[in-house]
């Protein structure tokens, strides 16, 4: 059976102190859809307004919004969040919402459309899921530490993960701040662990 697609392992061994200025993509995972639907466009320009800003202060350049969404029943497609705007730039920081709950689906779609004759590759699939972003660097997420959302799958595979006990509507740019502050104390194992 042929491989489907061709890993590229990112750095091992030694890698240096993360530091925030090592941070350019963040992902935050919270919120369930119907949480969504019910924001309105004010509701919605405030939170990603929120979002940007911490992002922003750490000198991230992308932040990425997917849907928490554990035990939802909701479908996988494209959520129908009629104040939520798909993309904007805010204060420099481009801040894109993907109201997908469930991340396999999402992939299996973009493999699904893949021109055969490109190769199947991580840095193929890496352009096409995240595009200028590229992969992320952080994933936020809101809920237990003991779950990860279905919303996220390619995401997780070498982001630093961290968890943040706080609600959707609850939601503040302190509450990022405090992880990005936890993502700059890390040092980055790019997927690997601890010898």
């Amino acid at each position: 059976m042929s491989q489907l697609f061709r890993r590229v392992l990112k750095p091992r061994g030694q890698t240096p102190e993360l530091g925030v200025s090592s941070l350019r993509h963040i992902v935050v995972a919270g919120g369930s859809i119907e949480e969504w639907r019910s924001f309105d466009a004010p509701q919605w320009q405030n939170r990603l307004a929120s979002l940007a800003r911490a992002g922003k202060a750490s000198g991230a350049r992308f932040i990425s919004v997917h849907p928490y969404d554990i035990g939802s029943t909701e479908s996988s497609s494209m959520a129908q969040c009629e104040n939520m705007p798909e993309r904007l730039i805010i204060d420099g920081v481009q801040v894109t919402t993907h109201p997908h709950s469930d991340g396999r689906m999402r992939l299996c779609s973009v493999l699904g459309a893949w021109d055969e004759s490109q190769e199947i590759t991580e840095l193929s699939l890496d352009a096409v899921l995240f595009g200028e972003a590229g992969e992320p660097d952080l994933v936020v997420v809101l809920g237990p530490p003991d779950r990860l959302p279905r919303s996220l799958m390619w995401e997780l595979a070498y982001s630093e993960i961290v968890f943040i006990d706080q609600s959707w509507a609850d939601l503040h740019s302190a509450d990022i701040e405090i992880a990005i502050a936890e993502f700059a104390s890390r040092q980055r194992r790019f997927g690997g662990v601890d010898p």
